[in-house]
């Protein structure tokens, strides 16, 4: 076989379809569309007069022409040399608050990383993803409504406002009788209360904050927003959690009636002053602000 004619790019598409014997596992990890790989094949196939592919008991395997190709490409390019036309991807590193982690951008980020197989994302969740540490790319946190964050330590674009998320005390409905709902403090004598311990000094969350201080006993202190939700949901506790969660899981009722006081945050978004045009960071920029746009009315 002429495979010294074979375009490098076009030699990297069938070497990378054999290895995953996956076309839409080959076509993530060459960060193209599955659409321009099953293009380029074909034609490769109609240039070398017969079939490289076949599905055998639904699994992907290389005809005897496919086999002779892999072996002969792989001599030639020694399957070690860098990936054709690509420079190394740079690492995007994203720090989230693990609320809007949890309950919105998850999906939409699991999607975008089933498509894009070889980017590189560094994530860290925390409750105050606004003071990382360390430099990152892209920042998307909860703060007060006109108090954006504190200086991170690095230059960065103008923070955004992407929604203002209201909190309400919520219970788990089994464990609770609509007719008997709580409706003032002394009513949640009876419960245990759950406290992210972040949100104490949440100036927004004082008229929760006041209550639990309050308590001589039956608070659980919890490190995070996802495991407040479970004991909420499953162990019969009373916790304070952003007022679209009864949206996302019909189990929960909210209590409006404990507080006069709206407690609201805002979730922002920001990314590192040198990172902003890269088209990476722009791509998670992008699906980002959608999530959000797609559910305003949450908010």
């Amino acid at each position: 076989m002429e495979t010294a004619l074979i375009d490098r790019h076009v030699a990297e598409y069938f070497l990378t379809s054999a290895r995953c014997a996956c076309f839409k596992q080959a076509a993530r990890s060459l960060n193209i569309s599955p659409t321009v790989l099953r293009r380029q094949l074909r034609q490769l196939e109609e240039r070398l007069g017969g079939p490289l592919f076949v599905y055998r008991q639904n699994i992907l395997s290389l005809t005897l022409k496919g086999q002779r190709l892999q072996a002969s490409l792989s001599a030639q390019l020694d399957e070690s040399l860098p990936k054709a036309g690509r420079a190394p991807v740079p690492v995007v590193r994203l720090a989230v608050a693990d609320a809007l982690l949890h309950d919105l951008v998850l999906r939409d980020l699991l999607a975008f990383l089933r498509r894009n197989a070889a980017v590189r994302l560094d994530l860290d969740v925390s409750s105050s993803p606004c003071d990382p540490g360390r430099p990152v790319d892209i920042m998307l946190w909860l703060a007060e409504p006109g108090s954006p964050r504190t200086d991170p330590g690095f230059a960065t674009t103008t923070p955004v406002a992407l929604a203002r998320i209201g909190y309400q005390a919520c219970v788990a409905k089994r464990y609770s009788r609509e007719a008997a709902l709580p409706s003032q403090a002394r009513h949640l004598d009876d419960y245990l209360l759950v406290q992210v311990r972040e949100y104490q000094s949440v100036a927004a969350l004082e008229p929760w904050n006041r209550m639990v201080r309050q308590r001589p006993a039956g608070v659980a202190q919890v490190p995070s927003h996802e495991l407040a939700l479970e004991l909420i949901r499953r162990g019969a506790c009373v916790g304070v959690l952003p007022a679209y969660i009864t949206a996302l899981d019909n189990n929960l009722v909210a209590l409006p009636e404990l507080f006069q006081q709206k407690m609201e945050r805002s979730a922002w978004l920001s990314t590192h002053a040198q990172s902003a045009k890269r088209g990476e960071v722009q791509a998670l920029v992008a699906l980002i602000r959608q999530t959000f746009n797609d559910r305003q009315e949450w908010f």
